[in-house]
């Protein structure tokens, strides 16, 4: 389901459409895809508990307080929304059992983390705003 997700996921579709992209889409969504990685990772056997997500989880809140004070918080919440949104509607894929499957699902969400920091570095700011 999570492959579905990613394909209903903010700014997918026809090539032709990318030419059009809002300076709001790739954060939008790279905060689809850091909760969309976080849910997942959330499912793996030991994961929801486990000192990684802890780490994981404070580096993604480090990131969304950093996405208000550069301008880009609303921006970030609306990719969380379509991702809360389509959850809502088909229950997330599950991570399957073992340790290749765990460590494939965090270096998805850690990615995923990754992605968002660029994101938010890239956010262009509003006039007179330093970094």
């Amino acid at each position: 389901m999570l492959s579905a997700a990613m394909l209903l996921g903010p700014g997918c579709g026809a090539a032709s459409n990318r030419d059009n992209v809002s300076r709001d889409e790739p954060l939008r969504r790279a905060g689809f895809r850091a909760i969309a990685a976080r849910d997942y990772f959330a499912t793996c056997p030991g994961a929801a508990a486990g000192p990684e997500m802890t780490y994981q989880s404070a580096r993604h809140d480090e990131l969304k307080q950093l996405a208000a004070r550069t301008g880009a918080a609303e921006t970030l919440a609306l990719g969380e929304n379509e991702w809360f949104g389509v959850s809502r509607a088909a229950p997330p894929e599950r991570c399957e059992s073992g340790d290749d499957a765990y460590r494939a699902a965090l270096a998805r969400y850690a990615g995923a983390l990754d992605t968002l920091a660029a994101r938010i570095a890239d956010y262009p700011r509003p006039e007179g705003q330093r970094p």
